[in-house]
């Protein structure tokens, strides 16, 4: 049997309607449905089916014990495998009609299943006269689940018994029925053993009634009691193993049974015990049975779920305001310049770093005004061509003319549709790996800003870092204790991290420029010490402007927290735009590498939360909602779950998902996970190497984001030089030529700036 891709949500949302509740609605790999009472989590087997029917079918069917089929009922039972087989028939004929009846839409799904599951002799039909060949019990198993459509020459007598079938109630009827028709069809047995025929009765090979057995037992007493001595022990000590089986398993399913009362949990798992799947006794019902035995072939073995709930936040704990940046690198500087040996190099470049970033600013700030101008232009060319024209009702002199052979003679009114009131937040990856690129990321991020700030679009921008602290020290200060994200059951396990806002449209033009200069000095701080351009210069020349004073310790780089940045931004994105009446939501981020592992799901044991869970396809809840990463999407358990908050971010919120990662190396396995693989997909890999060779930038696929910018990381900096090379008795075509050259370059080398642009004009 093939698997057919199921929308599992969709199926909960089926199975969530059926149930008549909003429980909550779960797949996994169990082989009979439950119901958690205490926490409405209705649990379904994963089914691996070939037609939507059957899984409706199937999905119907065990919504339908979850709702009318008691578990305490199957206690009394527990023991008789005959008396059990009886009542999973009638008590599956109950609840069938039951369902059927509250919602007709299923009964063309039982159809449907039925022919489907029949044609595959699920039930062992196949060969048999179903007159002759099945007990009464069997007859009325397959009458329901047909649905009347296979005909049967009832007898009279049995005609009594289908009539006290349809008149089933109450689970107590089907116990009392089942009771009274095995007693019945054990008389029946007893009257055919009389027949002088018997044995060759198709009934006897069906259902084993042969008394070979015992006959042989007869012949041979004499020497079952000689070999007595030598085997007796061993048959009792089998007999013995037998019955502490069966006793234990009954004990078993009583103390399961309890165990679950007491967690206050329904589970229909007891009805169909191992016992009941394996041995139905000699009167059981050899179609359900069979049935039974067959269930694994509809059961998915090879999928698995993995249910989380995105954890709660807390965001005054974990979200640095920019005030506070500010006020820790004042700090900072005050008392890396205080007297000491080395405050006079200090000094030197605090000076120094005012009028470099002055400089950078100045000259960044050209090609930031042009680009501004070009991005008003794109959008009034956009409204432009949105632009209609509509009839005003009043009469146009200058058209009276025409009035003979024309109707239009109105004023016509252009009508130019508003813009959208674009938003954006960014996220800065501030891990260890991203340090010898810092300094080119930090002056592509500036420009940005100012854009962002000269166009009036509201932004914010943050970089997420575990190694942030608060106070001064980090190891004695209690604050840095805190846990800033839930630890519930079912909750998804994750590390504690934050997100320092280091600019944003709220500040005011002084402290704007002021976070995006100690941006500025960082960037310079890690190119002198990690970058290898500048690890082997000249040492004399090493501090000619001085000695950086670099990063206060908490804002040190660290691992990559992006996984625990987003389920933030899942808090701080809809405040955004609300707050900001945000119509276009453009979400980025910027990374050098992926998100840190997956950890787990936190679960109850014992009263503590451990971490419990790391495979399967997870479906991640986020409210009332719940999410699943197609099984398409190949990466590790970070980066899928990166996707699948993003997933959450654009279906939930409307954002547009953009992303920009780092390359350092085309020849690093990674250049392969974005530009494709160069041997299956050759063609594929081939272009986007030479756009990201070219252009140093490629678009890629990447699960999550609307586009995946692949950043070319050795050729990332910002070209502010005036062209020098014009002189006077230069030709027009000459400096026409250098010109465009150097505007192109200023343009094309402001990566983020320039996407940015071509997504929002």
């Amino acid at each position: 049997m093939t698997t057919q891709n199921i929308n599992i949500n969709t199926k909960g949302q089926l199975a969530k309607l059926i149930a008549t509740e909003n429980l909550e609605v779960r797949h996994n790999k169990v082989k009979t449905a439950s119901f958690d009472t205490k926490n409405r989590i209705l649990t379904l087997p994963i089914f691996k089916v070939q037609s939507g029917d059957v899984y409706d079918m199937l999905i119907a069917h065990e919504c339908s014990h979850a709702l009318w089929t008691p578990t305490d009922g199957w206690k009394s039972i527990s023991d008789d495998p005959e008396l059990r087989s009886y009542c999973n028939v009638l008590e599956d004929t109950r609840i069938d009609k039951l369902i059927q009846s509250k919602y007709p839409g299923v009964v063309i799904n039982y159809m449907n299943g039925f022919d489907i599951l029949n044609k595959q002799n699920f039930f062992s039909l196949m060969g048999k006269d179903v007159d002759t060949d099945l007990m009464l019990i069997d007859k009325i198993n397959m009458r329901s689940k047909s649905l009347n459509r296979i005909k049967f020459n009832f007898s009279k007598e049995e005609k009594s018994w289908i009539q006290k079938v349809d008149n089933i109630k109450t689970f107590d009827d089907v116990i009392a029925l089942a009771k009274e028709m095995l007693d019945w069809q054990k008389k029946q047995i007893e009257e055919l053993k009389k027949l002088p025929d018997f044995d060759n009765h198709p009934i006897v090979e069906n259902y084993d009634l042969s008394d070979d057995e015992e006959d042989g037992d007869s012949d041979n007493k004499n020497e079952g009691q000689n070999q007595k001595d030598s085997n007796g022990e061993n048959d009792l000590e089998e007999s013995d193993e037998n019955e502490s089986s069966q006793s234990g398993s009954s004990q078993s399913d009583d103390k399961s049974d309890e165990d679950k009362k007491e967690q206050n949990q329904l589970s229909n798992s007891a009805k169909k015990t191992p016992e009941s799947s394996a041995d139905g006794g000699k009167f059981g019902s050899i179609t359900n049975m069979s049935y039974e035995e067959n269930q694994s072939k509809l059961h998915d073995g090879d999928k698995e779920y993995i249910y989380a709930n995105v954890p709660d936040v807390s965001l005054s704990d974990t979200i640095v305001s920019y005030k506070t940046f500010l006020e820790d690198f004042r700090k900072h500087i005050i008392t890396q310049t205080k007297p000491s040996s080395w405050s006079d190099d200090h000094i030197k470049y605090l000076n120094f770093l005012k009028q470099d970033f002055k400089s950078f600013k100045k000259d960044n700030q050209k090609t930031v005004n042009y680009l501004v101008k070009e991005f008003e232009m794109k959008k009034a060319a956009t409204a432009y061509k949105r632009s209609s024209q509509d009839k005003t009702g009043v009469l146009d002199p200058l058209k009276l003319k025409n009035y003979k052979f024309s109707d239009d003679i109105f004023k016509r009114l252009t009508i130019t549709p508003d813009a959208k009131n674009h938003g954006m937040i960014m996220l800065l990856d501030w891990s260890g790996s991203m340090c010898d690129v810092i300094k080119k990321t930090v002056d592509q991020l500036i420009n940005l800003v100012y854009f962002c700030q000269k166009v009036n679009i509201p932004f914010e921008v943050y970089f997420f870092t575990s190694e942030y602290y608060k106070g001064d020290d980090r190891w004695s200060n209690i604050e840095n204790e805190k846990k800033v994200f839930s630890k519930k059951e079912g909750d998804l396990a994750v590390e504690q991290a934050h997100c320092v806002n280091i600019a944003s449209h709220r500040m005011n033009k002084r402290e704007l420029d002021e976070s995006m200069m100690y941006m500025y000095s960082s960037g310079l701080y890690y190119e002198r010490n990690y970058s290898r351009r500048r690890r082997y210069e000249d040492w004399e020349s090493r501090y000619e402007n001085g000695q950086n004073f670099g990063m206060p310790n908490k804002y040190s780089l660290g691992n990559t927290p992006l996984n625990e940045a987003l389920i933030m931004m899942l808090d701080i994105v809809p405040k955004f735009k609300k707050k900001y009446n945000i119509e276009k939501m453009n979400f980025m981020t910027l990374t050098d590498g992926g998100a840190n592992g997956y950890h787990g799901v936190y679960s109850d044991v014992e009263g503590k939360m451990e971490r419990s869970g790391y495979s399967g396809q997870m479906i991640l809840k986020h409210g009332k909602k719940s999410y699943t990463l197609p099984d398409d999407v190949f990466s590790y358990s970070g980066q899928r779950l990166t996707s699948l908050l993003l997933t959450i971010l654009k279906s939930k919120y409307g954002v547009v998902n953009l992303g920009f990662y780092i390359l350092k190396n085309v020849r690093s396995y990674e250049a392969e996970r974005y530009f494709g693989n160069k041997w299956s997909d050759r063609e594929k890999y081939e272009k986007n190497k030479k756009d990201w060779l070219k252009n140093n930038v490629a678009c890629v696929e990447q699960s999550g984001y609307d586009q995946y910018f692949v950043m070319n990381g050795k050729k990332m900096e910002v070209e502010t030089t005036d062209i020098s090379e014009i002189t006077n008795d230069m030709k027009a075509g000459r400096i026409r030529q250098l010109f465009s050259k150097s505007m192109k370059g200023r343009i094309t080398s402001r990566v983020l700036l320039n996407k940015f642009i071509e997504r929002v004009a």
